[in-house]
């Protein structure tokens, strides 16, 4: 890959599932799970709550951007994509399934944007001084506003 691209790739936001980035990525998760949680769309929010934030990016990886079929049974759903989801979660993902058993999953520009929004949550709370945050994160004094309330 070129140069060029694998800064394209890096902004896309990809490159942050991968590798190093990937460890780090969980990591985080794991010791921020109430804040990511809340700030994953539905569809992914189950998986995390049970702590799979792993599967979530092998997910996003593999499906990303797209829809995909869910099987009655689990056991199917693991034969087709090699994911192996909890029952609990499954079932979960069946109930907001569409009527023809399609779930949407998020872009990895779209798990980004949430772990994002996770992050910025997590500073606040640790109480990051503003010019920080404005740094950090590029956001306004609004925008700060609105993640204090």
């Amino acid at each position: 890959m070129q140069p060029g691209e694998c800064f394209i790739s890096l902004i896309g936001g990809a490159s942050i599932f991968q590798g190093e980035s990937r460890y780090m990525c969980v990591c985080f998760c794991e010791q921020n799970k109430a804040f990511v949680v809340e700030a994953l769309p539905a569809s992914l929010a189950e998986i995390g709550a049970v702590g799979g934030f792993e599967l979530i990016i092998d997910l996003v990886n593999s499906y990303g951007g797209k829809r995909i079929y869910l099987p009655t049974r689990a056991a199917r759903f693991f034969d087709m994509t090699g994911l192996d989801v909890p029952s609990v979660v499954y079932q979960h993902w069946r109930d907001i399934a569409d009527v023809n058993g399609q779930l949407d999953i998020p872009s990895s520009w779209g798990l980004f944007l949430s772990l994002r929004r996770a992050a910025i949550r997590v500073a606040v709370a640790r109480k990051w001084p503003p010019e920080m945050l404005h740094a950090t994160f590029g956001v306004s004094r609004r925008q700060l506003k609105a993640y204090r309330n």
